[in-house]
């Protein structure tokens, strides 16, 4: 197995053996550890020392069950730390089956130009950007797919990274081709913006599915993991309806973000619920489908318009929520449009959301004015100077328009879990060196006793996912299940005898990573300790606040290596 490393300021590529001690480990494991051996943590996110890491799991190129999630890391422009955005599709598959566990980028362009890099079985290819230059992620794929091939896998950005937008996000396709799944938080599509590179062409022609060690090992632990993943209670609802299936139960507690994380719900709320989403979609041609090849849940939302014409796939709850919710608008036509369009210009649907519910409670539009959402990302796409302010971010936009309410941690938007509610996901939002991110560490418990706890355990059972690829949805309902599931199947791929401990150290061993960067980095300075609006604001409708104490939560590291997680 290999990296391959692409060095922008030259247009060269090289291989390198990958480290036989990280030959279990991929993904956001990888490129913690890549971040810490080669970028000084007080490194300019967006200057030509730093790396992009694109950074597969062990086992995506054997096309085992959702195993196929990449992470995107990198210093973020956002949080001022180490940063990495999990996005599925079709590319990690494609990568693994090239022979490459990891991309790493560095330098930048002495020209200034923007570039297309094509990675076959041949090698690695650069030409000049041009017309694509300006072109957002739809156009530009359908015309890399008509000069490369209909099956490529692409990664790009749109219109904001090529800005250095700090919102900015890094579509890759889905295995329709079709650029809708983002590696959309912290920024990274900034950084791809500054390494020059405005799309990456992965071609795996000519090469085949990886092939385990143990083949007939491997196939009866994959052929035995439906029986567990489906007795998981999720497994119905994501199946059914995709992540929105669980808006009318998030904001039925007041956990999704109602005008700007207020908790007032928007007059016909009811209509974003995944359910009835599901039941106005009928003949519009609609379909729950996968990202990714193998996938068994099948969690992605294909919507259609009233025509029956492809909008976005997939419409989710983050987006329902931050681009709905938030900002009062309770069409799902709408808020799949926001989408569509957001994707089009590649900024993140959660930090977009928040930084427009801030621009409406300073009264640049009224909550529920859809045409007023439309508008203004229009201009983020034509980089007027508020469309600018909103592309850099909720703090940004906060500090710019004098809101001294701002929803954000660690210099990131809060997602669609109000930490007021599930207090465990409030301590990773306050810890994670990942900033408010919910996929860093997500769980609903309503007492402060034991939130610390929890969340660790989350963090790292989560961090364990993150760098093996496999998805947050596609898991058994008892963590054990799952993590003697990935022993087995890693056992089985490379020969070896790991332990379920060996995989739990897996994560344990990534956020110390993290941690570490981030101690010499910006992000341990300039933050504070989170918005005080959630301390002091009773939540409706079960009149809560967060009261997980700050001294507490100081110590949650402390416990990483001890805490029982299996």
């Amino acid at each position: 197995m290999k990296i391959l490393r692409i060095d922008m300021s030259a247009l060269t590529s090289s291989l390198e053996d990958l480290p036989e001690e990280w030959t279990i480990i991929g993904g956001r494991a990888l490129s913690a550890k890549i971040l810490n051996k080669e970028v000084s943590p007080d490194t300019d996110p967006l200057g030509a020392d730093a790396r992009l890491v694109f950074a597969i799991g062990p086992l995506a190129g054997t096309m085992a069950p959702s195993f196929g999630r990449m992470s995107v890391g990198g210093k973020s422009p956002l949080t001022m730390g180490i940063k990495e955005a999990n996005v599925g599709g079709s590319v990690a598959q494609k990568i693994d089956k090239l022979g490459v566990r990891a991309i790493i980028v560095q330098g930048a362009p002495s020209d200034g130009k923007l570039y297309i890099m094509k990675f076959t079985k041949d090698g690695v290819t650069f030409e000049d950007a041009g017309e694509c230059c300006g072109m957002g992620n739809y156009a530009l794929v359908e015309v890399l797919k008509e000069k490369h091939g209909k099956k490529v896998g692409i990664m790009s950005i749109g219109v904001a990274g090529e800005r250095k937008q700090k919102s900015a996000s890094v579509a890759l396709t889905d295995k329709d081709g079709l650029p809708t799944r983002h590696a959309a938080r912290g920024g990274l599509g900034a950084v791809m913006g500054a390494k020059g590179l405005k799309a990456i062409v992965v071609d795996e022609t000519g090469v085949k599915v990886v092939v385990p060690v143990h083949k007939e090992v491997y196939r009866a632990a994959v052929k035995a993991w439906p029986e567990p993943l489906k007795a998981n209670r999720s497994f119905k609802t994501f199946a059914a309806t995709g992540t929105a299936g669980v808006l009318g139960v998030l904001s039925r507690m007041g956990s999704t973000p109602m005008q700007n994380y207020s908790g007032k719900p928007p007059e016909g709320i009811e209509n974003l619920f995944g359910e009835n989403i599901m039941k106005d979609e009928e003949g519009r041609g609609h379909k729950m489908d996968a990202c990714m090849q193998g996938c068994i849940v099948k969690c992605s939302l294909y919507y259609n318009d009233k025509d029956g014409n492809h909008v976005t796939s997939a419409l989710e709850y983050e987006t329902l929520a931050l681009m709905g919710t938030n900002l009062g608008v309770s069409d799902p036509d709408a808020v799949a449009l926001f989408d569509r369009m957001c994707d089009d210009i590649g900024i993140d649907t959660i930090e977009i959301g928040s930084a427009l519910g801030v621009a409406a409670s300073a009264g640049k539009f009224a909550m529920g004015d859809a045409a007023a959402v439309e508008a203004l990302l229009k201009e983020i796409e034509e980089g007027t100077e508020m469309g600018r302010m909103i592309a850099d971010g909720v703090v940004h936009t906060a500090l710019t328009l004098g809101v001294d309410r701002v929803p954000a941690f660690g210099g990131q938007a809060i997602p669609a879990h109000d930490p007021r509610v599930g207090k465990p996901t409030g301590v990773t939002y306050h810890t994670s060196p990942m900033g408010a991110d919910h996929t860093a560490g997500l769980k609903y418990e309503m007492d402060n006793e034991g939130a610390v706890e929890h969340s660790l355990r989350e963090q790292i059972t989560n961090a364990v996912l993150d760098s093996i690829g496999l998805c947050q949805f596609a898991i058994a309902g008892e963590t054990p299940v799952t993590v003697t599931f990935c022993k087995d199947l890693l056992n089985a791929c490379y020969g070896l005898e790991i332990t379920e401990d060996d995989v739990v150290n897996i994560g344990r061993d990534c956020l110390r990573d993290e941690v570490a960067f981030n101690k010499g980095a910006e992000f341990s300075t300039v933050h504070g300790d989170g918005p005080a609006f959630v301390r002091t604001e009773v939540l409706p409708p079960m009149n809560m606040v967060f009261g997980v104490e700050q001294a507490e939560m100081d110590k949650i590291w402390d416990n990483l290596d001890t805490i029982s997680v299996i």
